[in-house]
């Protein structure tokens, strides 16, 4: 896990890395930033990044934005003392908002970004007939069982994989993924409505659902939703 401050006070840059040690120890990679700048120069993938609203030179949504750009696979948390500006944190997907009366906030979202870092999970497929592919959970929309095997919807392609859908309910369980029917898994995250026979996801798909998985999987897709609020 490395996780990065972008912050010019020295104080909040210790209150910050003071919590972050207090919930993982010392044996984790935390880099700190004056400005906006030379974390950007830094080139690093963080997985968590706390950045600062008002910074010297670029603020912090731009710097925000730059880097996401380049690094879709993080979870970037706004700390500010001005409350009234979170608000446009939507524009750069701002996963958590820190007012800075409130430090102990910290430890909730680390919590919580834990969580939401789970969708970013890269398992290996054995896809048929090419070399063994490193796919991002989030990028799955479903596994469907076909024969022995199994068909991965990724995008619009359908790759078929020599793994049992059994085996990879159980392994992907904690990332997000729910087996809505004996013959599918479905990622919660690309799950848009759930009715009472089908599910509809956000491409567009409609899949069946066992009718005695319906009222578990309401309460599993809204309680993963508000579990990676924002992420």
């Amino acid at each position: 896990m490395k996780i990065a401050i972008v912050e010019d006070e020295k104080k909040w840059q210790h209150i910050v890395k003071r919590e972050i040690e207090s919930y993982y120890g010392t044996n984790i990679k935390i880099d700190v930033f004056s400005t906006g700048e030379e974390f950007l120069e830094k080139k690093e993938h963080y997985q968590i990044v706390f950045m600062d609203i008002e910074l010297p030179g670029k603020d912090g949504f731009a710097v925000s934005k730059e880097y996401t750009e380049q690094v879709s696979e993080t979870v970037l948390v706004i700390i500010s003392s001005h409350t009234e500006l979170c608000r446009l944190g939507y524009r750069i997907n701002a996963f958590r908002y820190i007012d800075k009366l409130y430090p102990k906030e910290i430890r909730e979202a680390l919590v919580s970004a834990e969580q939401a870092l789970r969708r970013y999970k890269r398992i290996i497929l054995k896809v048929s007939g090419m070399k063994e592919q490193h796919v991002c959970c989030k990028d799955i929309f479903y596994f469907e069982a076909a024969n022995h095997n199994v068909r991965v919807k990724i995008g619009q392609e359908l790759f078929e994989c020599r793994e049992k859908i059994g085996n990879l309910a159980r392994s992907l369980e904690e990332f997000g993924f729910y087996p809505v029917h004996r013959g599918y898994l479905v990622n919660l995250d690309h799950i848009k409505l759930v009715g009472s026979k089908e599910i509809i996801l956000d491409n567009g798909d409609r899949l069946p659902i066992s009718r005695r998985r319906y009222s578990d999987l309401k309460i599993r897709h809204l309680q993963w939703r508000f579990e990676n609020a924002n992420a």
